[in-house]
């Protein structure tokens, strides 16, 4: 008995002779992680340490949270699945890891991860809205408004979220959709113009009878707030209750070139197949060939869409612009002219004609300064009408006049960068290189590539 008692205090002595080093060299690495200053370094100090010093599994999830800063996503990987082994992975954990397989370009993992954390004790709410997103880019629009839904429980006070929610549910409950769009507005300001352009779409959906046209509206909608995909969703939802609506397949075509889609020609056929004389479909025909270049053929639905609906101005404006793209400035200008005769009270086509005129230096006298003159006198606080009479009257020479109205327009709208390069021009005729030079570097930082040219010109 001595003999053994004696033999196990000697293996027992050998192994703390092994061991002890082996443990104190895991909190060495532990304090090395601590004084990192490269993510890299903490976590690879993290990882030696768990290897260590077995009783805390956790500085696994501690290594891969670093492996993750510093974009090292396999050895992250690796990192979170050792502390899910050792049941040692925390609710955040749940969401890193899911994260890490996501931007190590495996999407389909991620989702299985995340909805593993929510089988999880106390799961992490960001996984509602990482599982929401994920089904919102695979197309599940339902799956994704659920999940939403649990995160806005949750986070209530959260704008954005809450937009989001409101969008979703547009193609299921537009009740419950509008309701979450005012939330959000009235949480968050810079909500409110697109809750408002929704919301009417949402209440004229209403007023249609048929359900296939109304979820063309809600789709217009979408579309008009730059949801395309969304949008796409609801036209398609429109053909299908409907596969004779014409102008459902027509928005359907708009949106597919919207979303990258290849079937937008498709669809337009069949919507003029269905429907030659609808104006909506001629018009949505014409942007197609317009934006692939045909313009010809745009021409030729604008004015198809023009004969079907002579009231509307913007089909001439339309035309104006393809007739332009083709090179006939004198049946240009007749568009344009004729959209105001059209609309004689709405200074927005005035101005339109105003800025076709200076743009193409054509017929700067008798038309283009009238023409921004009888936008500013429908509208004289707005400062594209006055850039638009200003910028005339500096192409007509009139520099006093043109100074004075650019001028209105900037204190109207300080950020108008057309208006900062238009006045740069009149400093420039005036030998006013300091004044050119201040309005050209405005113009310039507010998104005027013209003027960031004439800078490199003028001001090398």
């Amino acid at each position: 008995m001595r003999r053994l008692l004696r033999n196990a205090s000697v293996i027992a002595a050998l192994l703390l002779a092994i061991l002890l080093p082996f443990i104190a060299s895991g909190y060495s690495e532990l304090e090395k992680a601590s004084l990192a200053t490269a993510p890299l370094a903490a976590a690879e100090h993290y990882r030696a340490a768990a290897r260590r010093i077995p009783w805390r599994p956790e500085l696994y999830e501690l290594a891969g949270h670093y492996f993750y800063h510093a974009k090292a996503y396999p050895q992250a990987d690796a990192a979170y699945q050792k502390a899910e082994g050792r049941d040692a992975l925390s609710s955040e954990g749940w969401v890193a890891w899911g994260d890490v397989a996501y931007l190590n370009g495996n999407a389909e993992r991620a989702s299985e991860l995340w909805e593993r954390g929510l089988e999880a004790p106390n799961p992490s709410a960001k996984l509602y809205s990482r599982l929401a997103e994920m089904h919102r880019q695979n197309g599940e629009y339902a799956k994704a408004a659920d999940y939403l839904q649990r995160y806005v429980e949750i986070f209530s006070q959260d704008a954005s979220a809450r937009y989001r929610l409101g969008l979703l549910l547009t193609l299921s409950d537009p009740n419950e959709a509008l309701s979450e769009l005012l939330h959000a507005s009235q949480l968050d300001p810079q909500f409110d113009p697109a809750t408002q352009t929704l919301r009417t779409a949402l209440n004229l959906s209403a007023l249609s009878e048929s359900p296939s046209e109304r979820k063309v509206v809600i789709g217009r909608g979408l579309g008009l707030v730059e949801e395309w995909e969304l949008a796409r969703a609801a036209f398609e939802e429109a053909v299908r209750l409907d596969g004779n609506n014409a102008e459902a397949w027509a928005w359907l075509g708009e949106a597919d070139q919207h979303t990258a889609e290849s079937e937008a020609f498709t669809h337009l056929e069949r919507a003029l197949n269905l429907n030659p004389n609808s104006p909506v479909v001629r018009g949505l025909r014409g942007l197609y060939f317009q934006r692939v270049g045909n313009h010809y053929q745009a021409v030729i639905e604008f004015q198809a869409a023009a004969k079907l609906e002579p009231e509307n101005p913007a089909w001439y404006v339309s035309i104006g612009e393809e007739f332009l793209k083709l090179g006939d400035l004198i049946l240009a200008l007749q568009a344009y002219q004729h959209a105001t005769t059209v609309a004689p009270e709405d200074a927005q086509y005035w101005r339109l004609l105003a800025n076709f005129c200076a743009q193409n230096n054509v017929n700067i006298p008798d038309v283009g300064i009238p023409a921004a003159e009888k936008a500013v006198s429908l509208t004289p606080d707005d400062p594209l009408a006055l850039d638009a009479l200003g910028w005339t009257m500096a192409l007509g020479g009139r520099y006093y006049e043109a100074e004075l109205y650019l001028s209105r327009a900037l204190k109207r709208d300080p950020e108008l960068a057309s208006a900062h390069l238009h006045l740069a021009l009149v400093y420039m005729e005036k030998d006013d290189r300091a004044s050119m030079y201040d309005h050209l570097i405005r113009a310039r930082n507010l998104g005027s590539e013209e003027a960031q040219t004439l800078l490199g010109q003028y001001f090398p």
